[in-house]
C-alpha cells in the first residue's frame, strides 16, 4: 500500500482516505494540472463574486453544474 501511495504522490494516510472515500486516486501532472488549476481559480472567483453580491444568475448555475459533471466524468474514466 505504501508503494501505491508513493506512486500517487500521496502520504499513506492521504492515499487510504481517498481510497476509502472515492474508491480511486487520480494523479494529475503537467499541462492537465495547469488547466485544472485555472478552472479552479475561475470557480473561486465566481464563488467570491456570488457570495459578495448574493446574485447567481440561473445560466451560470446550470453551466457550472454541467462543467463539474463533465470534469467528474472525464476523471472517472481513468
Amino acid at each position: 500500500m505504501q508503494d501505491k501511495a508513493n506512486e500517487a504522490g500521496a502520504s499513506l494516510s492521504e492515499y487510504a482516505r481517498k481510497m476509502l472515500l472515492a474508491g480511486s486516486i487520480i494523479k494529475i501532472e503537467g499541462e492537465e494540472k495547469k488547466i485544472l488549476n485555472g478552472i479552479a481559480n475561475n470557480l473561486n472567483q465566481l464563488t467570491r463574486h456570488a457570495n459578495s453580491t448574493g446574485v447567481i444568475p440561473p445560466e451560470v448555475t446550470s453551466t457550472l453544474r454541467e462543467l463539474i459533471e463533465k470534469i467528474r466524468y472525464a476523471y472517472r474514466k481513468r
